[in-house]
């Protein structure tokens, strides 16, 4: 839970109103959104040193389905150390054009901007001078 609240705050606080002369434009249809698939947790930096991660939170997941569905998945290691199933959510995605992606699990939308490289793509947080980047890899 404490991950999906940091990834929606995150969202939130890039989140930039939009008015009818921005680009919206979505991907050609002939052409699958990059997002689409399942992604998993792959590696944290934090002000660019990477953080190493549990096997456990490894585990995370987002399923992103064509028909504009996502799935997510959260663990946690309980305090006997076992992993558990922390968060279970649907919700929706959006691609708002040049790599913006909306994120809708139940508690409203946010935008993220993604950066895709070959099978992953990261995003980064920027809190005063702190800086965070969570990278997903394509299973």
């Amino acid at each position: 839970m404490k991950k999906l609240v940091l990834f929606l705050s995150a969202l939130a606080i890039t989140f930039t109103s939009c008015n009818k002369n921005d680009d919206n434009s979505t991907p050609p249809t002939s052409m699958q959104d990059p997002i689409i698939g399942t992604w998993t947790y792959h590696k944290t930096f934090y002000n660019g040193v990477e953080v190493v991660l549990t096997d456990c939170e490894k585990q995370e997941t987002f399923v992103f389905a064509t028909n504009g569905t996502v799935n997510y998945r959260y663990y946690e290691e309980d305090t006997s150390e076992n992993c558990v199933l922390e968060e279970d959510a649907s919700g929706t995605w959006t691609n708002n054009g040049n790599n913006v992606y909306g994120l809708d699990l139940g508690s409203g939308s946010s935008n993220r901007t993604l950066t895709f490289e070959n099978n992953t793509f990261y995003y980064d947080d920027i809190y005063v001078d702190e800086t965070y980047r969570e990278v997903y890899i394509m299973n």
